[in-house]
């Protein structure tokens, strides 16, 4: 019997939903001096209007990549070979350098890991808002600065006229990471990709900025795709989400339902390891072991060394996924039971 077989489908989500994004079978390459590695493998994902996907992972799992690659922003080193990502049905992969310039920034938005970064810091604040206004939006000047302001004044910046003529420095982190809300959502873009956007804030600020882009998100029926290793923030921000591990996708999930029956023993391993109110435990579980770097990626199931539930079935072999329910899917030969 399948091990899976009992579970029921699942109330939320929508499976007829057409997605505003799919990107399906993305692999991505990166050339080394010791040949090509493949760091994203085979991934399809999906978002659509109105909801929010958290792709969550440890570090190095791929997620940044694969949304890099999607907007066709990789570095000169890595290369797309084989897949398609459709915004609005369209295939960005073959589109063309022009359409790409237009969509990014207006359509499609992204706000990077670091700020202070990502920030130019010779060029004021409201210089680098209104820049994208001009661009895409061909605003005058005095309309450009205009919209500036009332932009700064919805992520919460204080004193925005002051604040439209400082330079990155002169912002905290909390304050740097709203100004890039504000550039990336000028346009009022139909998606936003939040690439670790509360990392390095602490717990009052993150709760805020977490807030922030869900007020947003709401207000301008945009979709959201939230990247982050944190599971308290997909607790918090998400309404689907993806676990990648080692450069694939493992389970897929409406977040109520990942929460409350995780099917992957990777999964299960990462909620396992979260401190919770309600469990009285001397010392939190761990997953043994470490993801190995993308140099020795197996084509079998690259979870095998650490998960303690394998058997001779798992050995070479590459797991497909199993659809669950319309809304579920998983990755795993012998997937958690249900309890």
């Amino acid at each position: 019997m399948n091990e899976i077989e009992n579970i029921q489908p699942d109330a939320t989500g929508s499976a007829e939903e057409t997605p505003l994004l799919e990107v399906r079978g993305l692999s991505v390459v990166f050339d080394t001096p010791e040949g090509s590695v493949k760091v994203v493998d085979n991934v399809d994902l999906k978002v659509s209007a109105g909801r929010t996907l958290g792709l969550v992972g440890e570090s190095g799992s791929g997620k940044s990549v694969t949304c890099l690659a999607a907007l066709r922003l990789l570095a000169e080193r890595g290369r797309v070979t084989s897949g398609e990502v459709l915004f609005e049905g369209k295939d960005l992969l073959k589109a063309s350098e022009g359409e790409m310039e237009a969509l990014r920034g207006c359509k499609i938005a992204m706000i990077f890991q670091d700020p202070m970064v990502s920030l130019n810091p010779v060029r004021t604040i409201g210089w680098q808002i209104t820049e994208s206004l001009h661009l895409h939006k061909n605003l005058s000047k005095s309309a450009a600065k205009s919209r500036t302001l009332e932009l700064l004044d919805l992520v919460g910046i204080p004193e925005p006229k002051t604040r439209y003529g400082e330079y990155p420095h002169q912002f905290s982190g909390g304050m740097s990471q709203r100004a890039m809300i504000a550039m990336a959502i000028a346009c009022e873009p139909k998606l936003l990709i939040a690439d670790e956007p509360t990392t390095a804030l602490d717990v009052t600020i993150q709760a805020q900025i977490l807030e922030l882009l869900s007020d947003l998100k709401k207000d301008l029926g945009m979709a959201l795709i939230l990247i982050t290793h944190d599971l308290g923030v997909i607790a918090e921000a998400a309404d689907d989400v993806a676990v990648m591990y080692a450069g694939r996708i493992v389970e897929e999930a409406p977040v109520l339902d990942l929460f409350d029956n995780p099917l992957h023993h990777y999964t299960k391993g990462l909620l396992n390891s979260l401190p919770r109110v309600d469990r009285k435990v001397e010392r939190l579980s761990a997953i043994a072991g470490a993801a190995p770097p993308p140099h020795e990626f197996v084509e079998g199931c690259r979870f095998e060394p650490r998960c303690g539930h394998c058997n001779d079935n798992c050995t070479g072999v590459r797991p497909e996924f199993q659809q669950v329910s319309a809304t579920r899917r998983v990755a795993c030969i012998h997937p958690v039971t249900t309890p």
